[in-house]
């Protein structure tokens, strides 16, 4: 199983997942999910893949509150992409 990683923000209209090699919006969660799972099934073509994904709370959480959440979500989906 191959795992991917995404920093996740959200720029006041749509979601971002992005990493070195891709960046991938939805106006959802749940349609970021879909274009996620399309994109990878575009660049990878097949097999099992982990996809983890972190808030970057840097850019979405008031920088008073850091000390207190040193994160704010970590997401994990799963997609089999036969």
């Amino acid at each position: 199983m191959r795992t991917v990683s995404f920093d996740v923000y959200h720029n006041g209209r749509e979601w971002i997942a992005e990493n070195d090699e891709l960046t991938i919006t939805g106006r959802t969660l749940d349609e970021l999910d879909e274009n996620i799972k399309i994109r990878l099934r575009e660049v990878l073509k097949s097999g099992q893949v982990k996809v983890t994904m972190e808030l970057d709370y840097r850019r979405n959480v008031p920088h008073w509150i850091w000390q207190y959440h040193p994160y704010y979500f970590y997401r994990t989906l799963f997609f089999d992409l036969d």
